[in-house]
């Protein structure tokens, strides 16, 4: 008579464990170790207790032990190998986990389990690509690898490669369509990739398949801003904050929001207790989105001071030490940062800087201070040589100490001449901007202007321009400052054409979203300045169509007035 095989006590034991009853293993452990001390599964099997107990210390002791037994087969060897890895990395050994976990995948190739722990180790040793190879052999062995293929999605989003990300995610919701986590990342890397108006149906539909979560909502919440939606963004991130409700990421965002729809006392409020709470990155924001209240308002002395917050956002970092504001002859490098039309509006500064320091010049549009009647031109030494310091261009008002308004009149001058019909127009901004959908006018909306008799419209942007617009080159600073110095009217959205405009003493007529930029609020940085800006609420085109259209009937009056008046 053949009797039956007795169960192998140690598949008993790891049953238990695999199904939660961590009692019952250990009890099954031990007493496995009682008969035979030192049996590697037993001992191996102990060590996984202890890193469900979060005691990695003792796994890595106990399945040292384990991996020196005699006879152990290579299946068993790459489970010991892969406990070893986890609890390595738990300890914050990442090389040695990194070792521990490839040995493993070399013993046990097909086992996907090992491979996705090795490219969690590698994201901490910030071999990314290497993790993403690991999630792609890990995913080729499952059966299901919606769970593989969203991580690998997540670290193409986090490294900036949307489009990547968007495939991954879209792949996980062909397979998973009434998954509200999966829409959720996809709307998420949509957002990230400026698809706003799929984002949105696809953040909605995330929502009602149950993942309406205060980061879900906070994504909505962004997506509306950039489709100019702004009622309902406040709504959604609201909704967020109840959810997470110490969330200073949201915070933050609502109170972004708030300080475009005018509630700036509300926004502030949000930000002081940001800064009361919190450290790190998000304090700083909160303290940077305040700065700019503060400085839209006129309160300089404050304001500069936490716009300085910007450079930890920035992550900025100086080659040389940073200058303090003393004077002296050893020169100091104003270095570059942000936008071309934050540096053009900046550069009134660099006449009390120089008056300071022998300054030299280290940003895009450094030609341009040629063009400053004001400046000493002689204290403006070439680019490259040594410093003794360096500064920011946009930190220049802190380090000199500027708490007054800044004057008005132009600091820019060019030999041309303006004439009497040439209207500059430039209706978009950076594509790349987020929410540049808000800021740039559709080339369609400018067609109202075409009806304008006596005006010769020059286009002040590159790229494609209408046909009946005027084209000039515009390779260089210096050859805007010249085509806008032919203008006898600019008109501009936000961006370098408008602070270029405003340089030169031009007349700007901004084209302004609703809510704008803190430049445009309640301080005069130029001094012919004309704002039109959209309906509160409206939808974009419809609103810039209002908008062109008052602009229309202003370019027509400007028209019939007396020469000179």
């Amino acid at each position: 008579m053949t009797m039956p095989f007795a169960p192998d006590p140690t598949e008993s034991a790891f049953a238990c464990f695999d199904a939660g009853d961590l009692s019952g293993a250990e009890d099954a452990f031990r007493a496995i170790l009682a008969m035979e001390p030192g049996q590697a599964d037993a001992l191996h099997g102990m060590a996984c207790l202890a890193r469900v107990r979060g005691q990695s210390g003792m796994a890595i002791a106990l399945v040292g032990r384990a991996l020196q037994k005699p006879a152990v087969s290579s299946d068993r060897k790459a489970r010991m190998h892969m406990t070893l890895g986890l609890a390595l990395s738990e300890q914050g050994h990442l090389e040695a986990a990194r070792a521990a976990l490839h040995v493993s995948v070399l013993l046990q190739p097909a086992d996907p389990r090992a491979h996705t722990a090795l490219a969690e180790v590698c994201v901490g040793l910030g071999r990314r690509g290497q993790a993403r190879e690991a999630l792609q052999k890990a995913a080729a062995l499952l059966a299901d690898e919606s769970n593989v293929r969203t991580r690998i999605g997540e670290l193409f989003l986090d490294d900036g490669l949307v489009e990547l990300a968007v495939g991954e995610f879209r792949w996980v919701v062909r397979h998973r369509p009434r998954d509200g986590a999966a829409l959720a990342n996809l709307g998420a890397a949509l957002f990230a990739g400026n698809a706003f108006d799929e984002a949105h149906g696809v953040l909605v539909q995330a929502c009602e398949f149950g993942a309406g979560t205060a980061e879900t909502l906070n994504s909505l919440g962004l997506v509306e801003m950039a489709r100019g939606e702004l009622a309902a963004a406040v709504e959604t991130l609201r909704r967020a904050l109840e959810l997470r409700p110490l969330d200073a990421r949201i915070a933050n965002n609502l109170g972004t929001i708030l300080m475009e729809i005018g509630r700036e006392d509300d926004a502030a409020t949000l930000f002081r207790t940001i800064m009361g709470r919190e450290t790190g990155e998000e304090a700083e924001r909160a303290r940077f989105n305040r700065a700019t209240i503060l400085l839209g308002q006129g309160q300089f002395a404050e304001g500069w001071q936490d716009f300085e917050s910007r450079r930890t956002i920035l992550g900025l970092v100086s080659e040389n030490p940073q200058w303090n504001g003393s004077a002296g002859e050893d020169p100091v490098a104003i270095v570059r940062e942000q936008g071309l039309g934050d540096e053009v509006q900046f550069l009134r500064f660099l006449q009390q800087a120089a008056r300071l320091r022998p300054l030299r010049l280290r940003f895009r549009t450094a030609e341009l201070a040629g063009l400053m009647p004001g400046l000493d031109q002689d204290r403006i030494l070439p680019p490259e040589g040594p410093v003794a310091a360096e500064i920011n261009l946009l930190s220049l008002p802190n380090v000199l100490g500027l708490g007054e308004m800044p004057s008005a009149e132009p600091y820019l001058a060019v030999r041309e001449t303006p004439e009497a019909d040439r209207v500059g127009v430039c209706w978009s901004g950076n594509p790349s901007y987020r929410f540049d959908r808000r800021r740039s006018v559709p080339v369609g909306c400018l067609e109202i202007l075409r009806q304008v008799s006596g005006a010769r419209f020059v286009a002040l942007q590159p790229g494609d321009a209408p046909d009946w617009m005027e084209r000039v080159s515009l390779k260089t600073p210096l050859d805007l400052a010249r085509e806008v110095g032919l203008c006898a009217l600019v008109i501009s959205v936000d961006t370098l054409v408008a602070h270029m405009a405003g340089a030169l003493g031009r007349p700007l007529w901004l084209l302004n979203r609703e809510g704008g930029d803190w430049r445009w609020k309640d301080v005069d940085w130029y001094r012919d300045v004309h704002q039109f800006r959209p309906p509160a609420g409206a939808d974009v085109s419809k609103g810039w169509t209002v908008v062109l259209q008052e602009v229309a009937v202003a370019l027509t009056l400007r028209g019939q007035e007396p020469e000179g008046s």
